[in-house]
């Protein structure tokens, strides 16, 4: 993760933003605005590197946040390939935009949504994390379990296949107190990251949907197709974060993968892509991908 948010003492350009204000040139600032396409990030570094190599040697005092990134798209297609350019200019227009950016990853206990939305939430430059465990935490101080049972079990205890009728009430409980959150933020114009698994696939969506704001919502459901892969990464979180309890959710494994089933059958309804954690890489250029798309969809029927 990038760590080097300050001004380069190297060099003395000062960047000009759209509004006039004007900051030094921070080559940790670029390398973070990199990584949203998905690059590496020792990539984003060597290309950041690279850029501020150039502002040295045209020994320019002063350059605008346009050009600024032009130079930096270039630079990207020059060293890690055209696509990777073009995702660049893409989500910068897609930021320029100003609308809020909701991004939501749900998926089954233990598949590792938890480490990847820290991940992406920094490579996206979103500062809101927002997860369901936490919002249940809360409505069990406020709605005592002889009202609803549901919410003060754990999802994998609750009665599964073939209903899953107490998971569902768990899960649209504190998925609708979720929605309330991302609304907020979205009325303030900031981006959100939502993750757990009680956010059943296109609830956020339909939910958001007209929302003055007009928020950009992106939806995944994260999985773990093989079960070997689910029970290692499980027995991993035992070791590694005794406070969430691994061992006992290893217990319910078979639970949690009728969990995962029936998320699988709500994403393919609600037309939410799946995507498999086993292979994390593309993840982010997906996400950008996605909002790219849906800008570009909602700019041609206003067209």
């Amino acid at each position: 993760m990038p760590i080097d948010l300050v001004a380069s003492r190297s060099t003395s350009v000062r960047v000009r933003d759209r509004v006039g204000l004007d900051l030094p040139f921070s080559r940790g600032i670029m390398a973070s605005a990199i990584l949203a396409t998905g690059l590496p990030t020792d990539d984003a570094y060597r290309i950041a590197s690279d850029i501020q190599l150039q502002l040295d040697g045209a020994r320019v005092a002063e350059i605008s946040a346009d050009d600024i990134a032009a130079l930096a798209g270039e630079t990207i297609d020059r060293v890690a390939g055209p696509s990777f350019g073009q995702r660049y200019r893409s989500w910068l227009e897609a930021k320029r935009t100003g609308r809020p950016l909701v991004v939501v990853l749900s998926g089954a206990p233990g598949v590792g949504k938890s480490t990847v939305a820290t991940r992406l939430a920094v490579r996206l430059g979103i500062s809101r994390i927002v997860t369901t465990d936490t919002i249940r935490e809360v409505l069990r101080t406020v709605i005592p379990s002889a009202v609803l049972p549901e919410l003060h079990a754990s999802t994998y205890e609750l009665d599964i296949p073939p209903a899953f009728a107490g998971f569902e009430r768990q899960a649209t409980v504190v998925a609708s107190a979720t929605v309330a959150v991302a609304a907020r933020l979205a009325t303030e114009r900031r981006s959100v990251l939502l993750e757990g698994v009680h956010l059943l696939p296109g609830y956020i969506t339909s939910s958001l949907a007209g929302h003055p704001a007009d928020p950009i919502v992106v939806e995944r459901l994260l999985v773990l197709d093989d079960e070997g892969v689910h029970r290692a990464q499980l027995k991993y979180r035992a070791r590694s974060e005794p406070g969430r309890q691994g061992d006992r959710t290893l217990d319910h494994l078979l639970a949690i993968r009728h969990i995962q089933e029936h998320l699988v059958g709500h994403a393919a309804r609600q037309g939410v892509s799946t995507f498999d954690l086993a292979y994390p890489a593309e993840l982010t250029q997906q996400i950008v991908d996605a909002v790219v798309a849906k800008l570009a969809k909602t700019q041609s029927k206003l067209a």
